[in-house]
């Protein structure tokens, strides 16, 4: 039974004075993880495959650590493009909730194709993995926009808020339901490039 298991990477330590794309992971990463991934079994996962910036790239090496499984990069799993340097948290919120509700905004990379580029990766994942078990490591933004697109309904910004650094969802490739972790018993529709 092939199963894609989602992660989202580990909390990060913020740096104001660097850019987002290079934060790295805070101090207790490893045990969040460890604790994450308890009695999860990833018997038959084949391989890891994660975004290249530092957050998702060091979760990924905690899971491969955890499991000794071979990990790929992949850019299209980077997180959505930001074009603004660092604000404080309340306005990183604000910024993401307008975005994550629809709004095309010069601040993000747009919406489509973050959408378009995230599909077209996870199909090609699956296509190159044979359907065999994978691992995804990527980010809460671009993970919410494929969610949205894989249960076919609009879910409101909220739902970005809910997931967790780390947090885990785990799709059973041959029911496609949400077996368990964030988005839990939706069922998904087929893993197709979108229109």
């Amino acid at each position: 039974m092939a199963k894609l298991y989602f992660v989202r990477h580990a909390e990060i330590r913020i740096d104001a004075e660097a850019s987002p794309d290079k934060w790295e992971l805070a101090d207790n990463a490893y045990d969040a993880v460890a604790k994450m991934f308890n009695g999860i079994s990833a018997d038959g996962v084949d391989r890891i495959y994660y975004s290249p910036l530092p957050k998702a790239s060091q979760t990924a090496d905690i899971i491969s650590d955890l499991y000794g499984i071979a990990k790929t990069e992949r850019d299209c799993l980077r997180e959505v493009e930001r074009h603004f340097p660092y604000v404080d948290h309340d306005t990183f919120n604000r910024y993401v909730d307008q975005y994550l509700s629809g709004h095309d905004d010069k601040n993000f990379e747009r919406y489509y194709d973050v959408r378009e580029r995230i599909v077209r990766c996870v199909t090609d994942i699956l296509r190159e993995s044979r359907k065999k078990s994978a691992i995804i490591v990527s980010h809460g933004a671009v993970i919410t926009i494929l969610y949205r697109h894989l249960i076919g309904t609009t879910l409101d910004p909220n739902g970005w808020k809910t997931l967790k650094m780390p947090d885990l969802s785990v799709i059973d490739l041959d029911t496609g339901m949400v077996e368990s972790g964030f988005y839990a018993g939706y069922r998904i529709r087929p893993l197709t490039k979108t229109e």
